[in-house]
């Protein structure tokens, strides 16, 4: 019994074998039995008229189809159609907390944000702990208010809210942030010597843009 073929399948069927398994650990992808018998007599055969893997293979090409039929589309879309896909993809982003959040500011109201900041050894505002920490959170009634400045971070992103100054009319209301666990830890962590951590008190606002979407998507004003 020949070693290389305990199941009599024959010197050609094993070569196919071999060359397959030796395809595959290199990573080719086989030809087909043809290919793999060997060069046979005759003419060269032309370039093959597949796809090629280069930089002008199917990824550029798929590629290119893709921002043709985007340019296609900003040819016959409308303003109005170009602006709903525009909200589209922003919803398409959002969960559902953030969501919560963009409605409870959606009537215009501002909500204290602060941020806390350590200190340089020139004393100048160094890194931040703890950036976006707002009650807008408890105020939309979220899920999940521990991950408020991750939404808050996500919605600023998006351009759908934007941060302004201190309210002095918010004053109880950075007193209470400012007493979270998690700011407070903060506070003292990003502390030089006798220096606390900085704090930096801003305001969160619905922005023109994420109150158009918010319109557009409830059906209120146009």
């Amino acid at each position: 019994m020949n070693p290389l073929d305990p199941f009599g399948l024959g010197r050609q069927t094993v070569r196919l074998g071999v060359a397959v398994v030796r395809a595959v650990l290199d990573g080719v992808t086989p030809a087909g039995p043809a290919a793999l018998a060997g060069p046979r007599s005759g003419p060269a055969s032309g370039p093959a008229s597949g796809p090629a893997s280069g930089p002008a293979g199917p990824t550029a090409h798929s590629l290119g189809a893709k921002m043709n039929d985007l340019l296609g589309k900003a040819i016959e879309l409308s303003s109005t159609s170009s602006r709903d896909e525009v909200f589209h993809h922003v919803l398409d982003q959002l969960v559902p907390d953030e969501a919560r959040i963009l409605s409870a500011l959606s009537d215009g109201s501002a909500a204290a944000l602060v941020h806390v900041h350590g200190w340089t050894r020139a004393g100048l505002m160094g890194e931040a702990l703890i950036e976006n920490a707002s009650l807008v959170g408890r105020t939309a009634n979220v899920a999940l208010p521990a991950l408020t400045p991750v939404y808050v971070g996500h919605l600023l992103s998006l351009g759908v809210v934007e941060t302004g100054p201190e309210d002095p009319e918010l004053k109880d209301d950075y007193q209470i942030l400012l007493a979270e666990t998690e700011v407070l830890a903060a506070i003292k962590k990003a502390g030089r010597g006798p220096l606390p951590g900085r704090t930096e008190r801003r305001t969160l606002r619905i922005s023109a843009f994420g109150k158009a979407l918010w319109d557009a998507s409830t059906g209120g004003p146009s």
